[in-house]
């Protein structure tokens, strides 16, 4: 019963952590071309949605572990999973790095600054393709 919950939180982990990764990429897309910034609520609710993205990788690296352990016993799974790995690593610190800048600049009451912020984004962006091409040639049965 304990791996179907560990699958449930993680798949869940994983709906939540894409649909703000996407949203957030519509709002500031959508915010860049109108030369706007976003209003105050945009801002704050893009603050928050950083937060559950944040935790939703936590949750995702809790649940992995667990699950690895369950499943593999901790065993080497290969240059992929390794590749995985790297690639969740450096998007977890992306988003730790942009969640601790936009808390400050919203204790500072000023934006965040766009010249950090983009090589963050870019940076989990490329990150995430390397999750996601290491999980589907790990496990690939």
């Amino acid at each position: 019963m304990e791996i179907y919950i560990l699958k449930f939180l993680h798949f869940l982990s994983i709906f939540i952590a894409g649909g703000i990764g996407i949203g957030g990429a519509v709002v500031q897309s959508v915010h860049l071309k109108a030369k706007q910034p976003p209003t105050p609520l945009v801002g704050r609710s893009m603050q928050i949605l950083g937060i559950m993205g944040l935790g939703s990788l936590i949750v995702l690296w809790l649940t992995g572990l667990a699950l690895h352990g369950i499943i593999y016993q901790g065993a080497y799974l290969g240059t992929a999973f390794a590749v995985k790995l790297i690639g969740a690593t450096i998007l977890l610190l992306m988003s730790i790095i942009g969640n601790i800048h936009i808390y400050k600049s919203s204790m500072n009451k000023t934006p965040p600054n766009a010249r950090l912020m983009k090589p963050i984004t870019s940076i989990g962006r490329i990150a995430l393709i390397f999750v996601l091409a290491g999980a589907v040639v790990t496990f690939n049965n």
